[in-house]
């Protein structure tokens, strides 16, 4: 009887976490935010873009890691969508008009529209990352160039 429970299968849930099987995504996605929300804060162009992607891409590695997508391309273009419509409502909603002329306006006078105009190119980025993720990786796969010899 006492070998019988031995040998039964320990359900998922109650198993240790296997160590080797941890993630850095985690690690990325919070100084991604804090990068993100100090570089919109401040004005530093180059860390709220840093950080928006480095944002983007964490949540995408962690959606293909656990099993929800099956390559990290699609959620990073999906991402890369919703930051792109929140900062162009933001953008919008402070400008005068939705006129080009009205946002280019807004984006040269008022503080929050040029934020929002910096986070929307860092959202293009991760849609662009999206649609060339797929290209670039299959072509490291298919015998493209060697980069190391």
């Amino acid at each position: 009887m006492e070998r019988e429970r031995e040998s039964e299968p320990v359900p998922e849930s109650t198993r240790e976490p296997d160590p080797s099987r941890s993630s850095a995504w985690p690690l990325v996605a919070a100084l991604g935010i804090v990068a993100a929300e100090a570089g919109v804060l401040f004005g530093l162009v180059v860390i709220a873009v840093a950080g928006v992607l480095a944002v983007g891409a964490s949540v995408a590695g962690m959606l293909h890691e656990t099993g929800y997508a099956a390559t990290p391309w699609r959620p990073l273009r999906l991402i890369g969508a919703v930051v792109a419509i929140a900062s162009a409502a933001v953008w919008i909603a402070v400008a005068p008009a939705a006129t080009p002329a009205a946002l280019a306006d807004a984006a040269a006078t008022d503080g929050v529209a040029v934020r929002a105009a910096v986070v929307l190119g860092a959202a293009a980025l991760l849609i662009l990352a999206g649609f060339a993720g797929p290209v670039v990786s299959s072509r490291g796969r298919t015998g493209g160039r060697n980069l190391e010899g």
